[in-house]
């Protein structure tokens, strides 16, 4: 699924936008934990967050994730605005909650990622 392709489904304002809507996503990751997203999220997703600092950009960085969706209509700062220009990390605020936005994403096709482990289990 594209970048632009997820963010209209949801239905998300765009803050900062991407420089290639048309790429292709890896997957999706939710989280408020930025701890979970260093550990779990992989390279080429999306995150879903309610956390609204430029903490979020920065580890959003460190992961090499395409883009941030801030959930709940939740108001972006102007540090996090200002961290997802100087990472090139594209933006996104959407009115749906974390579980429908989700849902949402899966409902139109993006399917989440597992570990092997978790593979190996649910064959």
């Amino acid at each position: 699924m594209t970048l632009a392709t997820a963010i209209g489904a949801i239905k998300a304002e765009t803050i900062v936008a991407s420089h290639d809507p048309e790429i292709i996503l890896s997957g999706a990751f939710a989280a408020d934990l930025m701890s979970d997203v260093l550990a779990f999220a992989r390279e080429g997703s999306l995150l879903i967050t309610g956390l609204n600092t430029d903490q979020t950009i920065r580890t959003a960085a460190i992961k090499h994730l395409i883009a941030v969706v801030l959930i709940q209509g939740k108001e972006i700062s102007p540090d996090m605005a200002e961290a997802a220009r100087e990472e090139g990390i594209a933006l996104y605020q959407t009115p749906l909650s974390k579980y429908e936005t989700c849902g949402v994403l899966v409902e139109a096709g993006l399917r989440p990622y597992r570990s092997q482990a978790e593979a190996g289990q649910h064959r």
